[in-house]
């Protein structure tokens, strides 16, 4: 085998090319026609059974070809791999064929080069956005988190059918909603399950479902202005079919409820109090420091030069457009729905993320570089106590972690993440 490789300056983009010939290339032709003899059906004969001058007849050379030229891309890729030298693939090579023939073949990898940078200053950064708070937990904060426990202990006992819907009431219900008589798109679903007050669906429509009883009834409600264009301030009829009502029976807000939690260190309620004070407080400080750390970044955008091919923006579209439609579907709206309720077509919403698409790249590109300049170390004592963190977290032993749901690159590039933010953090501002 031969290769070569070279970079595309004007497109961003590098090219593996591998030649593959004589007796190598052979036997992946004769591989490929092995394959084909053992597949092909010819008339008066058994699949495969058929002498070699009667397959000839009924198969082209393009077929055992496309045969040989599969079998051997893997093994071409990894004779790129480890012959190459100046150019580095910053996207998934793709495979292209060049040439292909009985005595030949020759293809190409194609991949985004890393795009070049020249960062600005990224230390001793001041702004008036620049503001380092103080985290603190609220009684109010403490109180809902508490509450949040109980309701997830809660038990749940379905209600009688005499029974009305109340507030934190599981419903099980089948709608269809209509605006001047007419279904609209996403409007309808059985057997939904919705608890009364979590915001799921727009308020008017969970408060109308309050005293309702099980059987068909219906809910008058105007969507909000800020809502999807095609529905925006209008009026809506929802025709219902209420199946099931489920009650929450909360425990009490005691030293039994802080027992059962079953936390290291929380035996009565003024320890659990304090428990989810200090986990409040945490989750404030990493919230202020990202958000912290996200203006610096900002600020080292304007002054840094960044060139971005066209290929590698497209696709981060893909991966942005491919998280949208996961969040849509997860709204039980599929993206064909979703597009006819608010009138947007797939390459308007693609035009609508490109923006953050440049964005996520930029930012990739920044961290990476300060990465590379500060030379940050890790540690494998680093790596296990992250690890033990991870398997304590869920329950569970290390290895049983580190078999089925991490791996140690996962928690090494998770600490470089943290590494880089505190760096941001504490020489800014």
């Amino acid at each position: 085998m031969k290769f070569n490789e070279r970079k595309e300056l004007l497109t961003g983009q590098g090219v593996w090319t591998v030649t593959i010939d004589g007796k190598e290339w052979k036997e992946f032709v004769e591989r490929g026609k092995n394959k084909v003899r053992n597949s092909v059906v010819v008339p008066g004969f058994r699949k495969g059974k058929a002498p070699a001058a009667e397959i000839e007849k009924n198969v082209t050379s393009d077929r055992y070809l496309r045969e040989a030229m599969g079998a051997s891309i893997a093994s071409l890729f990894e004779f790129a791999r480890e012959n190459k030298v100046n150019v580095e693939p910053w996207s998934s090579p793709v495979p292209k064929p060049i040439k292909i023939s009985d005595n030949e073949f020759v293809l190409e990898f194609i991949f985004d080069l890393k795009p070049a940078i020249k960062i600005g200053k990224y230390t001793g950064l001041k702004s008036s956005k620049l503001v380092k708070e103080e985290a603190k937990a609220t009684k109010a904060e403490i109180d809902a988190s508490i509450e949040g426990e109980r309701t997830r202990m809660a038990l749940e006992k379905t209600k009688p059918a005499t029974a009305s819907i109340a507030k934190g009431d599981e419903v099980i219900f089948d709608f269809e909603g209509f605006v001047d008589g007419v279904q609209f798109a996403g409007g309808k679903a059985e057997n939904y399950k919705l608890v009364i007050g979590s915001g799921q669906f727009i308020p008017e429509f969970e408060d109308g479902m309050i005293g309702k009883k099980i059987g068909k009834t219906s809910v008058n409600v105007k969507f909000p202005k800020d809502y999807d264009a095609k529905l925006a301030g209008k009026a809506a009829t929802f025709e219902l079919v209420i199946k099931e009502i489920k009650e929450k029976i909360l425990p009490k807000k005691d030293d039994e409820l802080a027992l059962d939690l079953n936390i290291k260190g929380v035996t009565n309620m003024a320890e659990l109090e304090a428990y989810v004070s200090s986990k409040i407080v945490d989750q404030k400080e990493t919230q202020n420091k990202n958000i912290f750390v996200n203006e610096v970044i900002e600020l080292i955008k304007k002054n840094s030069t960044i060139e971005l091919p066209k290929s590698s923006i497209e696709s981060t579209i893909d991966d942005l457009y491919r998280e949208f439609e996961g969040n849509v579907l997860r709204q039980q709206i599929t993206m064909k729905d979703y597009m006819k309720q608010t009138g947007l077509s797939r390459e308007a919403i693609r035009s609508e993320l490109t923006p953050d698409a440049v964005a996520r790249l930029s930012s990739f590109l920044i961290t990476d570089e300060i990465r590379n300049k500060e030379k940050f170390e890790i540690s494998e004592m680093e790596i296990d106590i992250e690890l033990k963190k991870f398997a304590a977290n869920f329950g569970m032993e290390v290895d049983y972690a580190l078999d089925k749901f991490i791996t140690k690159d996962q928690i090494r590039e998770q600490i470089m993440k943290e590494k880089i933010v505190d760096f941001l953090y504490k020489n800014n501002g």
